[in-house]
């Protein structure tokens, strides 16, 4: 699927200049415009480049004007032209498009998410034990990321770091959060083809929008991509269950370090990580959003042949 914002254009060049400025054809026959009329013989780039026709009648229109199909994005502030053929390698020419900046911000669009107690969960991810979600496009683009319920519990982002922004590995990142520097991982291998560069500048988006402008990976599937990560009923059991866990969690363990976060049947108070001491933030994150906590099994999930 092509994003709705993606528009074609045919345009105009010289083939001949040094400096290529791309001219659609809806806009020729301009005055100044010299090209495709007898006075590109007027041309300083006709007449200086070789082999330029002095002797024969002068060609309509000028033998270096060339034409070309193009792509560009309708949303974006200033329009910058791509071939046809590389549209497909932009995010423009596939899924992807639904998590690109200029998209979310121009066609604002509803994230179809049930709500788990507070918690959303859109049916249409996938999700790991530890709170990470994966989103596999019709032509395979994946995208992956922290769900609603890491989010709630993440205080305000300081920094994020990435591991690795290219190649096949498990996707990580260091979340850094009242000065501790906590690592998310995605548990299955990814074909890594981008980070989400911009979170780099506004971290507070991975809380705030965890499901679309605050996306972490995008990447190709490999296999195991998808091994032991829930969906569906499914992937809701587990979430209710999570809730419940980390109010017995906190209500057990911290009583008198956290009393407050804790909330008998509903759900956790939100920036829990900022609000405990160093030591039981760590111990609550391992517990919880560590890549080597509970297993699928253990949370209600099932592993895929």
């Amino acid at each position: 699927m092509d994003c709705p914002f993606l528009r074609e254009a045919n345009v105009k060049f010289c083939q001949a200049s040094p400096v290529r400025k791309l001219i659609p054809l809806a806009q020729t026959g301009r005055v100044e415009e010299k090209c495709s009329s007898g006075a590109h013989t007027e041309c300083r780039v006709y007449q200086s480049h070789p082999g330029s026709p002095w002797a024969r009648p002068p060609a309509l229109p000028c033998p270096h004007l060339g034409e070309s199909l193009m792509q560009y994005c309708a949303a974006a502030p200033v329009t910058r032209f791509l071939p046809y053929t590389e549209s497909v390698l932009s995010r423009c020419g596939h899924d992807g498009f639904r998590y690109c900046e200029l998209y979310l911000a121009m066609a604002h669009p509803d994230v179809e998410a049930e709500d788990v107690d507070g918690v959303p969960l859109p049916r249409w991810l996938r999700y790991s034990s530890n709170h990470m979600w994966l989103d596999v496009g019709e032509d395979g683009t994946c995208h992956a990321g922290i769900d609603g319920f890491l989010s709630r519990a993440l205080g305000p982002v300081e920094r994020i770091s990435y591991i690795w922004t290219k190649g096949e590995h498990r996707p990580a990142a260091i979340l850094t959060v009242a000065g501790i520097d906590l690592e998310v991982v995605f548990p299955n291998p990814l074909r890594i083809l981008n980070c989400n560069l911009y979170l780099r500048a506004n971290p507070a988006r991975l809380r705030s929008e965890p499901y679309t402008a605050g996306w972490l990976f995008e990447g190709a599937p490999l296999e195991g991509t998808t091994l032991g990560l829930m969906e569906g009923g499914g992937a809701r059991a587990w979430m209710e269950r999570e809730q419940r866990r980390i109010n017995q969690f906190l209500q057990e363990r911290h009583a008198g370090d956290a009393t407050s976060l804790a909330a008998d049947g509903g759900l956790f108070a939100p920036d829990i990580m900022a609000q405990l001491s160093r030591e039981y933030a760590v111990e609550l994150f391992h517990e919880f959003f560590s890549p080597w906590g509970a297993p699928p099994q253990a949370a209600g999930g099932k592993r895929e042949p």
